[in-house]
C-alpha cells in the first residue's frame, strides 16, 4: 500500500544535517520508497521515530501507588507498595503515552508480577501490537542480592522473623537455568512482527558471577542481544569497587557478555577505562537523564562519554522528568545537561544527543541502527506540528528550525507517527487503542486491588533498615573506611 507525506519541512537524519524546507515521503507498504523535492506543504515537520531504549513499561506510574521520588536503593522497596493489575492494560497505556510522544520503538525490561513468564509477555507483546510499536522485550534473570547488596544482612537483622520469612517467600526466584530457560520460551511465543525478546540480568550486583556466565553462554549461543543496568548509583559503584575491583567491563568479559549485543544502561558512575572497553567492543549505553536526576543518582558525564566515543542510546525509564512518557522533552534535557559548558567546554553534542534519540538507540532493540528518512528505510516517522511548536516564529530558515527543537520541541506539538508504515497517531491521538478508557481503566482496577490488599507492614521496616545500612556505609566511605 502506498502513501504520500507532504512536509513543510523535513528532516531526514537530525544528527547529521539541518531540516530542509519542503519535501515529501513516499511510502510503499513498511518501508520509505522515496524522498522527493517538493514545495513545502501544510504544517508539519517530519522527522525519524524516537526510540526509547530502556523502560520498564509502567503504565501505573510509581507516584501514583506512593512510591516517592529518592535514593534509589530506597525507591525500589516503595515500589512493594504498587498492587497487581493486568499486564496487558498496564504496558497498553505505559506505550499508548510513548506514542503520543513520537516514540515508534521501546525496549521494554520487564517487571514480572506472576511466575508465568511467558502469560505476561503475551500480553505485553499483544499490547504493543495494539499500539503499534516495535518492542523489545527483556526477560529478567536474577539470584541474589534482592534486600540489599550486602544479601540482606541488615534487612534481615531488623526484621522479626516472621517477616523475613514474608519478604523471601516474596523474593523467591527460580533458579537461574529455569529463568534462563524462560528466555527460550518466551522469544518462542512472541518473536517476530517488530518484536525481539533479551536476556535481561537487572545488575551485577543482582546476578551472580556463575549467573552472569550462563547468561553469556546462553545470549552466545542463541544469538540474542543482552540488556543490563550497570553503576546507576553510588552505592552501585562501591559495591562494584569492593567486588569487582578490575572494573564492570571485566566481570563481563569473564562472563562473555563484553560484545556489540550488550546494552548497559544508566551508566552515571562509569569510569573512563570501562566507557573505553564498552566502546571498543561496540558495545551501547542508554542514557537515562530524568530517571538519575528523579532518584537522586547524579548525571552521567557527558565529556567522557564523548570522548570515550561509546555508542548511545537514549531511555525514559518510566521516569520522564514531569512523570510523562515524553520522549522529546528527555531529549532537550539530555542535551542541555550533557551538554559542553561554556564556548570550550567538553561534552555531549547535541548531534550525539540526537544520534543516540533517532538512530543508535535502535541498536539496543534489534542491533542495527536508524538510518532516518531515507529511502528503503522502515517507514518509522513523525509529524510535528510547527505552528504547535513555534506558530511565533519569524521564518522557516533550517538554523531557525533546529534552534527551535532544541528550545521548544515536545509531545503536544506530535500530530502523526507512523510505524513500519502504519499510523499509530493521527490528528495526535492514538488509532490502535482508546487510550483515556484504558488509562482510566487500569487506575480503578489498581484502587480496587490496593483496598483489596493494603502492602504488607515488613515493606516499610525493611525500607528502614535499608536506608539505615546505606546511611552507615556513606559515612564510612566518607570517612576512608
Amino acid at each position: 500500500m502506498s502513501a504520500t507525506l507532504p512536509a513543510a519541512a523535513l528532516w531526514a537524519q537530525p544528527w547529521a544535517a539541518l531540516p530542509r524546507t519542503g519535501g515529501r515521503l513516499v511510502l510503499d507498504g513498511a518501508r520509505i520508497a522515496a524522498v522527493e523535492d517538493a514545495p513545502a506543504a501544510g504544517d508539519h515537520l517530519l522527522v525519524p521515530g524516537l526510540v526509547n531504549a530502556h523502560d520498564h513499561g509502567r503504565g501505573l506510574r510509581p507516584l501514583a501507588v506512593g512510591a516517592p521520588d529518592g535514593p534509589l536503593e530506597a525507591w525500589l522497596w516503595d515500589l512493594w507498595r504498587a498492587p497487581g493489575v493486568d499486564p496487558y492494560l498496564t504496558a497498553a497505556v505505559a506505550f499508548g503515552q510513548m506514542a503520543l510522544s513520537g516514540v515508534t520503538a521501546v525496549v521494554h525490561n520487564h517487571l514480572p508480577q506472576s511466575p508465568d513468564m511467558v502469560a505476561e509477555a503475551r500480553a505485553v507483546a499483544r499490547a504493543a501490537r495494539d499500539v503499534g510499536l516495535r518492542l523489545g522485550f527483556v526477560v529478567p534473570v536474577i539470584d541474589r542480592n534482592l534486600a540489599g547488596y550486602d544479601g540482606g544482612a541488615a534487612v534481615r537483622a531488623a526484621l522479626p522473623p516472621g517477616d523475613w520469612q514474608a519478604l523471601r517467600a516474596a523474593q523467591a526466584q527460580p533458579p537461574v537455568a529455569e529463568q534462563i530457560a524462560a528466555v527460550a520460551e518466551v522469544a518462542r511465543a512472541i518473536d517476530g512482527d517488530g518484536i525481539v525478546t533479551q536476556y535481561g540480568p537487572p545488575g551485577p550486583q543482582w546476578l551472580s558471577g556463575d549467573g552472569l556466565a550462563a547468561v553469556g553462554d546462553a545470549a552466545a549461543r542463541a544469538g540474542r542481544r543482552v540488556h543490563v543496568h550497570l553503576l546507576e548509583t553510588a552505592a552501585q559503584r562501591a559495591w562494584m569497587d569492593a567486588q569487582h575491583p578490575q572494573g564492570a567491563h571485566m566481570l563481563f568479559a569473564q562472563a562473555g557478555l563484553l560484545n556489540d549485543r550488550l546494552t548497559v544502561a544508566h551508566g552515571v558512575m562509569l569510569r573512563a577505562d570501562e566507557i573505553a572497553a564498552l566502546a571498543q567492543v561496540g558495545a551501547t549505553l542508554t542514557l537515562n537523564t530524568s530517571s538519575n536526576l528523579r532518584l537522586g543518582s547524579g548525571i552521567a558525564d557527558g565529556a567522557a562519554l564523548a570522548a570515550g566515543g561509546l555508542r548511545l542510546g537514549l531511555g525514559l525509564d518510566g521516569m520522564a522528568l514531569a512523570d510523562d512518557a515524553d520522549m522529546l522533552a528527555e531529549l532537550r534535557l539530555t542535551a542541555a545537561l550533557l551538554g559542553p559548558r561554556g564556548f570550550a567546554g567538553q561534552g555531549l553534542s547535541r548531534a550525539a544527543a540526537m544520534r543516540a534519540a533517532f538512530r543508535d538507540g535502535r541498536v539496543a532493540l534489534d542491533g542495527q541502527p536508524a538510518p532516518g528518512l531515507v529511502a528503503g528505510a522502515d517507514a518509522d516517522i513523525v509529524a510535528l506540528s510547527l505552528d504547535a511548536l513555534a506558530g511565533d516564529r519569524l521564518d522557516d530558515e533550517p538554523a531557525t528550525l533546529c534552534a527551535l527543537a532544541f528550545g521548544r520541541w515536545s509531545a503536544p506539538a506530535v500530530r502523526g507517527v507512523w510505524v513500519a508504515g502504519r499510523q499509530i497517531v493521527a490528528d495526535g491521538r492514538l488509532t490502535g487503542i482508546d487510550l483515556p478508557a484504558a488509562e482510566a481503566e487500569l487506575t480503578a482496577q489498581a484502587r480496587a486491588a490496593r483496598a483489596a490488599a493494603p502492602p504488607p507492614g515488613w515493606i516499610a521496616r525493611a525500607r528502614a533498615a535499608r536506608v539505615a545500612a546505606e546511611r552507615v556505609a556513606t559515612e564510612r566511605a566518607g570517612q576512608g573506611g
